[in-house]
């Protein structure tokens, strides 16, 4: 399955253990804000999603490419 932008930051964000709240105030902005993107309610711009990846510590590129399902993986 793939999985949109603003899907891949909730889910970096979760593994990470950050809530909303914080990365809502690493941003300077409210965590209803920050809870429209990650929902994708709102569209991204270059220079916030350069700020969310700060916060989250990944690139930008990584954001784009992540697969949870990497994590999660089975091998037999």
């Amino acid at each position: 399955m793939k999985y949109s932008v603003y899907e891949n930051i909730r889910k970096i964000r979760e593994l990470k253990n950050f809530t909303r709240e914080y990365v809502a105030a690493e941003l300077k902005m409210s965590t209803s804000g920050y809870g429209k993107i990650e929902r994708g309610d709102v569209d991204l711009t270059v220079s916030k999603l350069i700020e969310i990846s700060k916060v989250l510590e990944v690139s930008i590129e990584f954001i784009f490419k992540f697969d949870v399902s990497v994590f999660f993986s089975e091998t037999r």
